[in-house]
């Protein structure tokens, strides 16, 4: 399946190999909303953990019987709202006929569950657009990051010392130049925040304006004693409905058949959802912090020459960079950023930058 996206298979790679690249927490949280709702796609799509997608009771046989569960799977099923009379399923009972005052009958309140539907195909676009934001940005980079590392993000036997020259040099004759670099790379991470943020909502118009009230109804249940028969999952992923078949009789009137139907696939779409819950909304929520701390670091330059200064290793790096990054600008500072994260020679690298900039 994997196979279909291309890139895509490339960034959620198990190999174990490492690439330099600029990337973020961010990013972290959108590849993981990315790989959690492809595998739920996957984990819904199988049919050993949810059998035949529904199964009516239609008093017909043969043919006919396939027929009519065939038809209330694709045209939708429903159950009824407010029943009056005890039922043996949530929403699913006899259409007992309703009066208004004027003594005119009134449709029963019915609600239709036809999303289960569209489930796979949704999570298969919502994976997509949680990709979007790295595919941007690897459209941007375009190769400029590993070329300006030159290699040293990997320990070499070897003498890298012209390497590390290479690299200094270019940061020194290219510095107050990557303000647009590192610009991009945070309208990407506001646009990864607008899909996630994006995503809650999408969710919750997919599946009926329930979605943000299903998570904490659904962990208050499941929280609840096994026999406790309220079950607040059933309105939206109900496991009994009905169905409404309509057919020609022998004087060629029309005849109305009631069916229940029993859907095991929303036993998998439930948990799945729950799941999907949790996870939508915990990232949503930590993309926002870590959003709102980039942004604190691109307005406050003497914040962000603190905090790499004290994620330097050693004393010396500490020493060169108090030198070197009151003559950055937020571009550069972003670019020296990235390049302690990568290159297993900053050390040698940063005090190459102190050397040229005294000069």
């Amino acid at each position: 399946m994997f196979d279909v996206f291309g890139d895509l298979k490339k960034q959620i790679s198990t190999s174990g190999a490492t690439k330099a690249k600029v990337s973020s927490m961010v990013f972290g949280c959108m590849k993981l909303c990315m790989l959690i709702t492809m595998l739920a796609c996957v984990l819904v799509t199988a049919k050993n953990y949810i059998g035949d997608n529904i199964k009516c009771i239609t008093g017909f046989d043969k043919q006919e019987h396939k027929a009519i569960e065939t038809y209330c799977f694709i045209a939708s099923t429903f159950t009824i709202v407010d029943l009056d009379a005890p039922t043996a399923h949530p929403g699913v009972g006899p259409n007992v006929p309703k009066y208004n005052e004027d003594g005119e009958p009134v449709e029963p309140d019915d609600r239709r569950h036809a999303y289960y539907q569209w489930v796979p195909m949704v999570l298969v676009l919502q994976a997509v657009a949680f990709y979007l934001p790295l595919w941007l940005w690897n459209r941007i980079d375009k190769g400029f990051f590993k070329s300006a590392l030159c290699s040293l993000d990997k320990i070499h036997i070897s003498d890298v010392s012209q390497n590390i020259q290479v690299s200094a040099d270019y940061f020194l004759g290219s510095m107050s130049t990557h303000r647009s670099y590192a610009t991009s790379f945070l309208m990407c991470e506001i646009f990864s925040f607008a899909i996630s943020v994006g995503n809650l909502f999408f969710t919750n118009a997919f599946l009926g304006g329930e979605f943000f009230s299903f998570g904490p109804a659904a962990i208050s249940y499941l929280l609840k004693p096994a026999s406790d028969p309220d079950n607040p999952l059933n309105e939206i992923f109900p496991k009994v409905a009905k169905c409404t078949w309509y057919k020609y009789g022998a004087s060629g009137t029309i005849q109305k058949h009631d069916s229940m139907c029993v859907l095991p696939l929303n036993i998998v779409n439930e948990k799945t959802y729950i799941f999907l819950w949790l996870v939508y909304t915990l990232t949503a929520c930590l993309i926002g912090v870590f959003l709102l701390l980039h942004i604190i670091l691109f307005l406050v330059p003497t914040l962000r020459n603190t905090w790499l200064v004290l994620l330097a290793k050693d004393n010396q790096s500490k020493i060169d960079l108090q030198h070197i990054l009151p003559k950055c600008n937020y571009g550069d500072w972003f670019l020296m950023l990235h390049f302690r994260k990568n290159m297993a020679y900053f050390r040698e690298w940063i005090s190459k930058i102190r050397e040229g900039m005294s000069k």
